[in-house]
């Protein structure tokens, strides 16, 4: 099993995001290969790779599971734990390039329930010298496939590799837009929020929270906000009151 471990980690690198089917993709063969059993279920997959993520933790990586709420769809995330925008771009690129990942990330965390018309990705940065708008093209495409950005409906919102890989700095850099949830600590965008109060939590866990109690844990008002989802599974964006 070290060894399907090892080859599993190496892809993870280098998809960076997974979604399950990825991940099955990667692991039946993998593991048909090595001649050692599968994870049976998601329990069991999760306990697999909090196996490897226990290891890595000591190099500065960790490899998590995470739900982005746009998509309602659960990820499993490839992240460097001192990571800073200066830092993760990719090796390759010269400066103007990562110059442009670090304001793309800060315009986006300072818009509105972060996110940016598509065609705004490519002006008003405030870069001096920027790279060429096909070159800018090439790299958003290529920062989407990384799960740093997502493209949903003609808009750019932050990625699930963002909300893991930088989460300390988006909070204490633009705390003003990017809320942590009271129930788990971790960020919370694009969420479910009290009626009363208008604090946002992560959906499942309010769930989690009222199948015990019924009010709102920060202002202890009856909870009323519907926990339900759209039918196409995608959530709608709606301001901050």
């Amino acid at each position: 099993m070290d060894l399907v471990k090892r080859a599993f980690l190496r892809a993870c690198k280098n998809h960076s995001t997974l979604s399950y089917g990825l991940i099955d993709q990667i692991l039946s063969p993998l593991c048909e290969l090595h001649k050692v059993d599968k994870p049976a279920n998601k329990e069991a997959l999760k306990a697999f790779v909090g196996e490897i993520d226990g290891c890595i933790r000591v190099f500065d990586q960790k490899l998590v599971f995470i739900k982005h709420a746009l998509e309602d769809e659960e990820y499993l995330v490839y992240a460097k734990t001192d990571a800073t925008p200066d830092t993760i771009a990719n090796t390759g690129l010269v400066a103007e390039e990562c110059q442009y990942f670090a304001k793309l990330l800060d315009k986006i965390a300072d818009e509105e329930n972060c996110c940016m018309a598509w065609n705004q990705t490519y002006s008003d940065l405030g870069i001096e010298k920027p790279p060429k708008k096909l070159r800018m093209q090439e790299l958003l495409k290529k920062w989407c496939q990384m799960g740093y950005f997502l493209e949903a409906e003609d808009n750019i919102y932050l990625g699930p590799r963002t909300l893991v890989e930088l989460g300390f700095y988006l909070r204490s850099n633009h705390a003003e837009n990017i809320e942590s949830c009271k129930l788990c600590s971790n960020l919370v965008l694009w969420d479910i929020r009290c009626d009363s109060c208008h604090i946002q939590y992560h959906r499942d866990c309010i769930r989690k929270f009222l199948q015990k109690r019924s009010n709102c844990p920060s202002c202890n008002e009856l909870w009323k906000t519907p926990l339900r989802v759209s039918t196409d599974g995608r959530r709608s964006v709606t301001p901050q009151p």
